[in-house]
């Protein structure tokens, strides 16, 4: 099983998501084919794919530099995974 998937599961099972930094929700994400979107000079990302369904996913992340990410973006970020068919339940 690749990384990027042992951390997905890992993040999904996760009660208490803490501890996750931006670059490995990030890679989570590009693995499963998001592509970052055009941003400004702030610190908040929004990553963007079709869905399995054909229906756009959009999940937004803070990125802090070197800094984890708060636990309701990662619980966010599975949720819409979920709802979009990209996660199993």
């Amino acid at each position: 099983m690749a990384k990027w998937r042992k951390l997905l599961q890992r993040m999904a099972e996760d009660p208490s998501p803490t501890g996750y930094t931006y670059e490995e929700a990030a890679s989570v994400l590009w693995n499963l084919g998001f592509e970052l979107a055009v941003h400004g000079a702030g610190s908040h990302r929004k990553w963007r794919a079709i869905g399995p369904t054909g229906s756009p996913v959009i999940i937004g992340l803070v990125e802090h530099g070197s800094g984890h990410l708060k636990a309701y973006l990662i619980r966010d970020m599975i949720s819409a995974l979920r709802k979009s068919g990209f996660l199993d339940h």
